[in-house]
């Protein structure tokens, strides 16, 4: 059967576990045209818990996906730049079918083209000199041209171009790991609002941060905290460098893992909490974490 690949056309898109109607505060989030920002904006803590075990992940703006069934208005699909053990293709879930986009100019260019990151928290999309909407922080897109003082000009989805102020963005590059680097992108984000599932500047969730921190460095690590133990290097405690990652798990740290955030230094980790939170810096070794603790890897 001929594989068929598609492309976000929607800033923000979530993958839920089951097709159909969700919430009507959800319409937000489901339309053609959506509004990330006033959809987690508005969610209060009840609101936020609501999303465990309903939502998957969360795709941003041109990410890549195959299309694995479609039921209705909806589609399953597998995120391919997101790396999972639940499916060899990529993170699997359900978004509605007008929130993609299979242009296959766009599809090429994200392969062989250049890319450009967004590097802000979150920058504005611009096409016709109107802002259509806003992006999230590591958005990725292919890079049309660099040669406007102002502005890049990129590839959308629908295969038409836009544009994103210089200042939010930078072409993509692969230079050594710097860990201070991660750190410092990091603190950028203390104080945002967890959400289950979350991978973007709208709100994440644990593995979601640091997956994306890492993407930062242009390090492609996996999607889900247990996955992420599975990688990478492993460190004792009294060797831990900025930028590594700590894992946490049931049962005093012998259990399943279900947390993992990033060590910054003097004892201390930054990361997205739970759906009652925010991201946060703090010690990991008192408390429950310090009870917790199972481990760390290093991914460089």
């Amino acid at each position: 059967m001929t594989e068929i690949f598609a492309a976000v056309n929607v800033p923000l898109a979530v993958l839920w576990s089951e097709p159909g109607p969700k919430r009507p505060h959800d319409n937000l989030i489901l339309e053609p045209v959506t509004n990330p920002l006033a959809w987690a904006d508005t969610m209060d803590d009840e609101m936020r818990l609501w999303l465990v075990g309903k939502v998957e992940t969360q795709l941003l703006y041109g990410e890549r996906l195959l299309i694995l069934e479609r039921h209705n208005d909806w589609i399953k699909v597998a995120a391919v730049e997101q790396t999972t053990s639940l499916n060899t293709h990529g993170y699997p879930g359900w978004l509605p079918a007008a929130q993609v986009r299979s242009d296959i100019g766009f599809l090429e260019d994200q392969l062989h083209s250049p890319l450009l990151t967004i590097t802000a928290a979150k920058a504005p999309l611009y096409q016709d000199n109107a802002s259509i909407c806003e992006l999230s922080y590591q958005t990725r897109l292919p890079l049309v041209t660099a040669e406007d003082s102002e502005y890049y000009s990129v590839r959308l989805p629908s295969g038409n171009v836009g544009h994103i102020y210089r200042s939010q963005a930078m072409p993509q590059t692969k230079a050594p790991f710097s860990a201070q680097a991660i750190v410092t992108e990091a603190r950028k984000f203390l104080g945002l609002r967890y959400i289950w599932g979350g991978t973007s500047a709208f709100g994440f969730d644990c593995s979601g941060f640091v997956m994306r921190l890492y993407a930062s460095q242009e390090i492609f690590i996996p999607r889900d905290a247990d996955d992420q133990a599975s990688g990478g290097s492993p460190v004792d405690k009294a060797d831990l460098e900025l930028g590594d990652l700590l894992f946490f798990a049931n049962a005093n740290g012998q259990g399943a893992i279900h947390h993992v955030g990033l060590y910054s230094g003097d004892d201390r980790m930054i990361h997205a909490p739970n759906s009652r939170s925010a991201i946060r810096e703090e010690q990991f070794t008192v408390g429950s974490y310090g009870d917790e603790y199972w481990g760390a890897r290093r991914y460089r």
